[in-house]
């Protein structure tokens, strides 16, 4: 809609934008009765996330669960009977985008909300605790759950043996992968994960039918015919997404890991071969999940894991979530000194391999592999963004991953996908309000006032009472 930002935008103009979303008299002399899907945003300073910029003083209008319009306070006049949210000056973003998690509990999705993670992408079959996830998903989408919006892959597709038996579908020919993609698209799911121990010709042949099927391929990079070649071959074969930035690690860069392990030492790769491998990426059209988080939270773990286990927001997690973490986490390990001195090299390279990716605008997705010990659902995607910005990512850079680039590849790989991932007319409604700029320092994401999710208002307050019902003891 075009306007001047000194005029105002007529009353009538703002009811017929909204339709039949405020009370009054219409044309006909009935009443028009005000529906709850229309919210206004005032007084807020907008993040749009289209590109680096603040809009100062604006509105922001939502209409069933899309927003309708934003411009300036001063260009819009907002009804009586239109409910506002003032802003008071805070900062209104797009809801985050937690690309990779693992849902082993519906006692999740209101954590996620409540760190402002408005999407999340499930990177593995169902888990115990979290048997039906497209019936979850449905029921979001269509309003009968509250929490993020869900999409999801099927089981993971591994070779023999795979590495995670309980969550994976073996397939060991080309024949069996295609059959177990097409399989996952009748059922309904949304990409397709790959993993470790798959050849390279079942790689090949599920990618292919994949994407036969309009569905992406997200996952491990396949390593059974050896490391050293794998990203090539993954590259060439058309992944669409490496789940983890240190499958570099484990596969381009892990000549000479293993012997200065067992020599004692730190062993840091030469990482004179980043621009190559960034440049085989950026060409394969590839998108990269850095996940910094993980290898940042197990370091921690490996530091102070009582410290871990404590956090505040352990309360929220699920009792069985508790005990497998307890159990599972890296200390539990046989090798722990040599596993340290692998972590303390990977940590380092990945900051660098993550930076060298940015520059070279290869798209880059938030994700944290939450609820992996340690990575507490909704609140690892606030250390992931920190840890970003600590890998030489600006604010906004950081941010971009889990906004806009999230949105545009969904939008652009996922058939019938709503819009999100920026505040701009037509997105979807997936909202954080925060005190503070994130833009100047990207710890103030964490600092919310509430969240919008497809057009439902929360605040912070309602989040508080809700999670404290919630908890399990």
């Amino acid at each position: 809609m075009a306007y001047q930002s000194s005029q105002m935008i007529p009353l009538l103009l703002f009811a017929l934008l909204t339709f039949s979303a405020c009370s009054g008299d219409s044309a006909s002399g009935e009443q028009v009765v005000l529906r709850d899907g229309v919210v206004a945003f005032t007084n807020v300073n907008v993040l749009p996330m289209n590109e680096e910029r603040v809009l100062r003083e604006q509105t922001v209008v939502v209409r069933e669960g899309i927003v309708v319009e934003v411009a300036s306070t001063d260009a819009i006049e907002v009804p009586p009977d239109v409910r506002r949210i003032d802003g008071e000056g805070r900062y209104l973003l797009p809801g985050l985008t937690d690309f990779h998690v693992h849902l082993r509990s519906p006692d999740e999705f209101l954590s996620y909300l409540a760190h402002g993670v408005t999407t999340v992408v499930h990177m593995s079959g169902a888990m115990g605790g979290a048997p039906d996830l497209l019936r979850y998903r449905d029921e979001i989408a269509h309003g009968d759950r509250l929490g993020p919006t869900l999409y999801t892959t099927g089981p993971i597709l591994d070779g023999s043996p795979p590495l995670f038996a309980g969550v994976s579908t073996v397939v060991t020919t080309p024949e069996q992968a295609r059959r177990a993609v097409a399989e996952q698209h009748e059922g309904g799911y949304d990409l397709i994960k790959v993993y470790n121990n798959l050849t390279p010709d079942v790689l090949t042949a599920a990618v292919e039918a994949a994407h036969e099927r309009g569905m992406v391929v997200a996952g491990h990079i396949p390593r059974k015919a050896g490391r050293a070649g794998a990203l090539q071959g993954a590259l060439e074969a058309g992944q669409d997404v490496i789940a983890h930035g240190e499958e570099y690690f484990f596969t381009y860069f892990y000549a000479g890991v293993d012997s200065l392990l067992d020599q004692g030492e730190v062993p840091y790769p030469d990482e004179g071969g980043i621009s190559d491998a960034v440049r085989m990426t950026r060409e394969a059209g590839t998108a990269v999940i850095p996940n910094l988080s993980f290898v940042a939270m197990t370091r921690h773990q490996l530091d102070d894991l009582e410290g871990v286990l404590t956090d505040p927001e352990a309360r929220y997690l699920h009792p069985d979530v508790r005990a497998m973490w307890k159990e599972q986490n890296p200390t539990r390990r046989a090798d722990l000194e040599r596993f340290d001195r692998r972590e303390r090299a990977k940590h380092r390279f990945l900051q660098r391999l993550t930076k060298a990716l940015s520059e070279a605008d290869v798209p880059l997705l938030l994700g944290t592999d939450a609820s992996a010990p340690g990575m507490y659902p909704g609140a690892s995607a606030h250390l992931e963004l920190r840890e970003l910005v600590a890998a030489g990512l600006t604010p906004y850079e950081a941010l971009v991953t889990g906004t806009r680039n999230a949105g545009a590849f969904i939008e652009g790989y996922v058939e019938g996908a709503e819009p999100f991932g920026t505040v701009v007319p037509g997105q979807r409604a997936d909202l954080l309000l925060v005190r503070e700029n994130p833009l100047e320092d990207v710890a103030n994401v964490s600092a919310i006032e509430g969240v919008m999710v497809r057009g439902r208002w929360l605040s912070r307050a309602r989040f508080d009472r809700m999670r404290e019902a919630s908890i399990t003891p």
